[in-house]
């Protein structure tokens, strides 16, 4: 965090407290959203993670530079969830991972998350929430999120309402979900990507987030 980050906190915190003041149930629509890589070798993205500890541990991991990875995605609120969803493509026999650019992530919102939300008949009342990587501020992506959410129901930068710059506390995903997903996946040793996948699967299916509501009482 910078100094510069203070006055954008408090001004989103100011923004918050004043739409529960109108709706205390506001936050249970917040969809939020993110997307990291878990590598083969036993070790999830941690650029935006967070541990919290008393004392700083000091410790050094060394990692391989082009490790074998899965890149994942997935987004939920208090009532539904969507993914896990693998940025993927097909290569001569099997699928390969590949990078997450801003056409493959407006093609998967596009894609997958606007068509479930419709399914939940959840669309017209959902607040989009993403942070501010440069992937998610591509035009087109904003043409769809201010289609389908309209200005005022989008949380994120360059928006009405702008998500704080370095603020990880903010995100249940850097803040729980990938260092609780690490922690289980991997218990035992991983042989490849497809049983990386399958796992990540069945882990997430099984986890606290089937009950979501009691994990944003974590949060509000």
């Amino acid at each position: 965090m910078v100094p510069a980050d203070l006055p954008k906190r408090e001004a989103f915190s100011l923004q918050f407290l004043a739409r529960m003041e109108v709706d205390n149930a506001w936050t249970w629509d917040i969809f939020r959203t993110d997307e990291t890589h878990f590598h083969l070798q036993g070790s999830v993205n941690t650029h935006n993670c967070r541990i919290w500890a008393r004392v700083n541990p000091f410790q050094m991991q060394p990692l391989p530079l082009h490790s074998q990875k899965v890149t994942v995605w997935c987004g939920f609120t208090a009532a539904i969830i969507v993914g896990l969803f693998f940025f993927e493509e097909i290569g001569l026999s099997v699928s390969v991972t590949c990078t997450v650019n801003g056409t493959r992530y407006e093609s998967l919102l596009r894609n997958q998350l606007i068509p479930a939300l419709q399914q939940h008949r959840c669309v017209d009342s959902t607040i989009f929430m993403q942070d501010g990587a440069p992937l998610h501020i591509t035009t087109p992506l904003k043409q769809l999120l201010n289609l389908h959410f309209g200005n005022d129901r989008i949380i994120r930068h360059h928006f009405q309402i702008a998500w704080p710059p370095r603020s990880p506390d903010l995100n249940p995903y850097d803040f729980w979900l990938w260092g609780y997903l690490n922690d289980v996946v991997y218990e035992g040793p991983i042989a490849n990507l497809a049983e990386l996948e399958t796992s990540l699967l069945s882990t997430f299916t099984i986890s606290p987030l089937k009950h979501s509501d009691q994990l944003w009482n974590m949060f509000f």
